[in-house]
């Protein structure tokens, strides 16, 4: 079985804070994994740290079979132009239009010519259902949604192996985070690519997850298919799932 990444037993501590404590995960080409947990439970620091942003204190992370630790500047450089990456706001260029944004990897990562990298680009905005009459738009005249799919136009113009969602739906009404949900699973269903997502989206998390991961304290406490997630009787993931504000979450808190 190929496994696109494959982190084991992680740590990760700023000072005498321990974020990330034991954890081992991996996943595989094609698969969609959701990173579940409250706030400040370490998941954007998981994250951080496969992407190799943030050095582990401990630990093994892969990539495509190569340890991130052991490579040189050139070569994380490498496997970071096979990564894509969705950022909570989009984190769009405001200087930029909408085509000059998506094209910005291909110009400056992979160097590819302005032509051949607008022509992708229109390609990438027509992926997410988006008209290339938007191409000269800055991002100041998008709305929320809009905004999200030039953003993840953005994340799948390079074709990467491996895509990055930082809370993908956050600040969307529940129409368009069901828009951006579809464009997830189709985007990584149609191209291959391997989704590793962070979100506090039930309704996401349901819709795009093959597997999850619950982390709590730092560790990853309940891991699962997504048909186990609905079905499971963990306290933990009964709560966090369902809101409540009584249980294990709290308690332990």
């Amino acid at each position: 079985m190929e496994y696109v990444i494959e982190v084991e037993k992680l740590t990760k501590s700023f000072g005498s804070n321990e974020v990330l404590r034991d954890i081992s995960l991996k996943i595989k080409r094609g698969e969609s994994y959701v990173v579940i947990g409250g706030s400040g439970s370490g998941k954007s620091v998981l994250i951080k740290c496969i992407l190799g942003l943030i050095e582990p204190t401990g630990g093994v992370i892969k990539i495509n079979g190569k340890d991130i630790a052991k490579l040189s500047q050139k070569e994380l450089y490498k496997i970071r132009l096979k990564c894509g990456v969705l950022y909570q706001g989009g984190a769009l260029f405001d200087s930029l239009n909408v085509i000059e944004n998506v094209s910005f990897g291909l110009i400056y990562g992979l160097h590819i010519s302005q032509k051949e990298a607008y022509r992708i680009a229109l390609e990438k905005l027509e992926a997410v259902d988006l008209d290339k009459s938007v191409a000269t738009v800055y991002p100041a005249e998008l709305s929320g949604g809009m905004s999200k799919r030039v953003a993840l136009a953005r994340a799948i113009a390079t074709n990467p192996d491996i895509i990055f969602f930082d809370e993908p739906t956050t600040g969307l009404d529940p129409i368009t985070s069901g828009t951006i949900n579809d464009l997830i699973v189709r985007c990584t269903k149609e191209m291959g690519i391997s989704a590793v997502s962070i979100t506090h989206d039930i309704n996401s998390l349901k819709h795009i997850s093959d597997r999850v991961g619950l982390l709590f304290k730092g560790k990853i406490i309940w891991e699962g298919t997504n048909k186990e997630l609905i079905t499971t009787d963990d306290p933990y993931v009964v709560q966090f799932i369902n809101g409540n504000s009584t249980g294990p979450f709290t308690i332990s808190s």
